[in-house]
């Protein structure tokens, strides 16, 4: 069960349309980029203290003509005080 004193480590807010819109991230362990293809991002923070070695939010940006999809495809899976709105 999530503490709520804690302080929040991970906010997801999304847009009307359920698109991404603001991320934070705090106490980010590591911080991983890599071009998955010509348009294709893949972008990771790995967060420690969750409880499980390794967690991590990981997004995928990819460019769609003149727009830019922005996306959470992999969300930590221990404890991680968290706002996610939208």
């Amino acid at each position: 069960m999530d503490d709520p004193s804690a302080p929040v480590r991970l906010v997801l807010r999304r847009r009307a349309d359920g698109s991404l819109d603001d991320v934070v991230g705090r106490d980010a362990q590591m911080f991983r980029a890599e071009m998955l293809d010509d348009g294709r991002l893949w972008l990771c923070c790995y967060l420690p203290g969750t409880g499980v070695d390794q967690d991590r939010i990981a997004f995928e940006v990819v460019a769609r003509g003149d727009r830019i999809e922005f996306e959470a495809i992999d969300t930590p899976t221990g404890v991680v005080p968290s706002e996610v709105a939208g």
